[in-house]
């Protein structure tokens, strides 16, 4: 009994090292959300789903370097964070994206990531040139 003990105590602390918990019998990671310098906490972070069926969407890595060109062109790279992240439990609805803890739904194409990031359109910024 006591092994057993100590091989869950071990078990446990090292899920919560590696940033996941236990759920039950299943080991389940932790949203990303840590950051390494106080300067971070002022950007917005992105984080794009990567799973199966936003993947076959266009999510995944394809989407985050798209969301990172599409910053790029605008000058708003040094707003936000981009990076991936597990799956929101809403992938038929995808591609989809968590802004600051808020879940967005099919972010496809130029105008649904600028109104989803909430920074102005390139056809806006043409407009007033």
């Amino acid at each position: 009994m006591l092994k057993q003990c100590i091989a869950v105590a071990a078990s446990l602390l090292s899920a919560q090292q590696a940033g996941a918990f236990i759920v039950g019998q299943y080991r389940v990671r932790a949203p990303n959300r840590t950051f390494k310098s106080s300067a971070l906490w002022s950007k917005k972070q992105v984080e794009v789903c990567g799973f199966k069926d936003c993947k076959r969407a266009g999510g995944g890595p394809r989407l985050e370097k798209f969301i990172q060109n599409v910053l790029d062109e605008r000058g708003f790279s040094d707003q936000f964070i981009v990076e991936g992240c597990d799956c929101q439990g809403e992938c038929g609805y995808g591609p989809n994206i968590v802004l600051d803890g808020k879940l967005i739904n099919g972010v496809k194409g130029v105008e649904a990531v600028e109104k989803a990031l909430g920074i102005p359109s390139a056809t806006a910024a043409e407009a007033e040139n």
